[in-house]
């Protein structure tokens, strides 16, 4: 409805006067987007326009008002910028903005959050009562075809499907989306997906999300889910975490792969978007992927430093494909440095080993106690000018080894600048 008319049509003693408008910024719009900048560069921003979710009237503590856009960031638009009355008006005629809660609360002195308008999707998922038992095994693809793909297949092998199809994301992150609905055990989900930027690609896939929304675009998506859900798994594969006043929560247990629904209400600093995030996280270890039979079978160990203290080597071997398991020919349960033909990093369970002559320099790192507990990290600094965290442990740790490892090595050891744990 155009927004005068809207104004119109309201009886009663209400108040409909924007902010002055100043010259601390301006917003106005272009085509799609909606174009803010300001001399405070905190909110400078560019919304797109077709892809709103919500808009909120916010008044902070410090009695300033703004108009909040979502369009998969939050965008502050302060309602004092100049050209602000003409792109409310349009937004609002466009949208249908509740403009009698905006100019209830615009001119307040005290904080206030409250949502003018928000986005109804069409609902994109459903529960079936078939009685399928094969949520620990994998999901299946709706198409012509049907196309069941295990829990174990990699980035490799995913991303040749037939079925599935790459976008990026507001965030400039690969995303894989599927070109059918997936059916995961007894729910079919229109808009699954997973994120593709994972650095190792051999490795089965770690995660896959799907915001689900039913008609009503509220809460009652998280409770449909978790009925049906709750039918299928066991007492003990359900973990339940939380139902507040500001978040709901609760997971499923299939055989190490872990399905979790979350939604999310308005609240102090979170808002209410209408979905439940329905995600899946592959926590299942593949110890075979921390092999390499290859190089323990040849190395050679000739010099090498223990270090003594209690210090972790980087265990996340799914995201990074140097993470091994630490060779069985280091003749002590030690932390420690060796040199053969290579350098290698082991703690107690895991390493690292790099070709000497790719290494540039190393790199310690010191974090001092704050607000968190500090730390101290040691970094190799690659000649492609990478980084890569070969251990970790208390702030000052690797200190007395630094002239040790410059040594042993050959390489130049420098120390970071100190910084304080906030």
């Amino acid at each position: 409805m155009n927004f005068l008319k809207k104004i119109f049509s309201f009886t009663g003693k209400e108040k409909f006067t924007f902010p002055e408008e100043t010259s601390k910024g301006n917003v106005h719009i272009e085509g799609t987007k909606i174009i803010c900048v300001g001399t405070n560069q905190m909110y400078t921003c560019e919304v797109n326009i077709d892809a709103l979710q919500y808009a909120y009237i916010i008044v902070n503590r410090h009695e300033k008002s703004f108009l909040l856009l979502f369009d998969s960031h939050q965008n502050q638009i302060p309602t004092n910028y100049g050209g602000f009355k003409e792109v409310y008006q349009n937004l609002s005629s466009q949208f249908n903005f509740n403009d009698k809660l905006f100019f209830k609360n615009v001119h307040r002195s005290s904080i206030v959050k409250k949502r003018i308008w928000r986005k109804i999707n069409a609902s994109n998922y459903k529960t079936i009562e078939d009685t399928h038992k094969d949520y620990e095994l994998g999901f299946e693809i709706c198409a012509p075809a049907k196309d069941f793909i295990n829990w174990d297949s990699t980035y490799d092998e995913l991303k040749v499907n037939p079925n599935v199809f790459f976008e990026k994301s507001p965030y400039n992150q690969q995303l894989l989306k599927f070109k059918y609905p997936v059916r995961i055990g007894n729910i079919i989900i229109e808009n699954f997906s997973s994120y593709f930027d994972n650095k190792r690609t051999d490795v089965p896939i770690v995660g896959f999300f799907a915001y689900s929304c039913d008609e009503t675009n509220s809460d009652k998506s998280y409770y449909q889910l978790k009925e049906r859900l709750q039918k299928d798994f066991t007492e003990e594969n359900q973990l339940f975490g939380y139902e507040r006043k500001d978040q709901n929560s609760f997971s499923f247990n299939a055989k190490d792969i872990l399905i979790s629904l979350t939604y999310t209400y308005d609240s102090d600093f979170q808002f209410d978007d209408g979905h439940t995030l329905f995600h899946i996280e592959n926590k299942r270890e593949y110890p075979e992927l921390l092999i390499d039979e290859k190089y323990e079978s040849i190395m050679e160990i000739s010099s090498t430093i223990i270090i003594n203290e209690e210090v972790k080597a980087v265990t996340d071997y799914k995201r990074n494909k140097r993470v091994k398991r630490r060779p069985k020919k280091l003749d002590t349960t030690l932390s420690m440095l060796w040199i053969d033909a290579k350098i290698g990093f082991a703690d107690q369970s895991y390493c690292q080993v790099f070709d000497i002559d790719e290494i540039e320099h190393l790199t310690i790192y010191n974090v001092l106690p704050a607000k968190g507990s500090g730390g101290a990290y040691l970094e190799v600094n690659l000649i492609d000018n990478s980084r890569l965290e070969v251990f970790s442990g208390t702030c000052y740790v690797f200190d007395v080894y630094k002239q040790h490892i410059e040594k042993l090595t050959n390489l130049k050891v420098k120390m970071a600048p100190e910084q304080d744990d906030y």
